[in-house]
């Protein structure tokens, strides 16, 4: 069986049919399937809503594997790219289409694909992208009209994007400004700049710390380096009047340090790795 869409209002007519499934594997409604094929079969194209799309049984993957690692890293390899709103098409087609609940569900898959994007890296701001996640509930709920979450999944990634801009604007690597937001505790609106210089030497120091070879990287180092690197970031922050409650019980800030001085050792690791 094939469909073949040539206009938003037949889209528009084979959505409404509660016959429609493309064969979907995974997807419980429609439009989810539908947003599934977007992303498992072809790179996002104006032309795949506008122009035409062929779908057939034997073209649909299985279901999304996105707890299979290899998988979803296949995935974004394939089409990470398309599915960003760095896609200035694609984010055209999200503020203007008339298929707001088509909409929705690319949304929901671009807002995987930008969370992906910091996932593991910078926790602040994958914080902030949580945080508003019972917005999604509350679409599916009907407490949310669609166009509502596709304006809020796109209001989230340009204040992330802002945020990252304005720091690399005021001389900040990406590394310096994940630091900075660690030491804040949350994704601040505006970079401190006197945060932003303590998070500087701080990663100076750091990096200067990190083992060198013949060292053998493993679990017990990094242990024994991210604990040491947490206390010369507190020393720091404390001699400028900042708290972050160490030695007296845990606190995010300490938390999203610990991560990131565990992820840097294990990424100077595996730059360097043993002959």
């Amino acid at each position: 069986m094939q469909y073949k869409i040539d206009s938003l209002e037949q889209l528009d007519q084979l959505l409404a049919d509660p016959q429609f499934d493309i064969w979907r594997r995974e997807g419980q409604t429609p439009l989810q399937a539908l947003a599934w094929h977007l992303i498992t079969h072809k790179p996002f194209d104006i032309a795949v809503i506008l122009k035409g799309t062929c779908v057939r049984e034997d073209t649909i993957v299985c279901q999304p594997h996105w707890d299979d690692e290899e998988f979803t890293e296949q995935i974004y390899a394939m089409y990470g790219p398309m599915f960003s709103l760095d896609n200035q098409e694609l984010r055209t087609w999200l503020e203007t289409t008339r298929l707001e609940n088509v909409a929705a569900w690319v949304a929901y898959i671009v807002r995987r694909v930008e969370l992906d994007k910091i996932s593991n890296y910078y926790d602040a701001a994958q914080d902030f992208y949580a945080d508003s996640w019972y917005d999604w509930n509350d679409y599916e709920s009907g407490k949310m009209p669609a166009r509502d979450f596709v304006n809020t999944v796109i209001g989230k990634v340009d204040e992330v994007n802002a945020h990252v801009a304005d720091g690399k604007a005021k001389g900040m690597t990406m590394d310096e400004i994940v630091l900075h937001d660690a030491m804040w505790g949350l994704m601040p609106k505006d970079i401190d700049e006197e945060l932003a210089a303590i998070a500087q030497e701080t990663l100076k120091t750091a990096i200067d710390s990190l083992p060198v070879r013949p060292y053998i990287w493993s679990e017990a180092g990094k242990e024994e380096y991210a604990p040491a690197m947490l206390k010369m970031a507190n020393e720091k922050l404390t001699a400028h009047g900042y708290d972050i409650n160490y030695g007296k019980g845990y606190s995010i800030e300490q938390g999203y340090l610990m991560d990131y001085f565990s992820r840097l050792y294990w990424r100077e690791a595996a730059s360097k790795p043993e002959d």
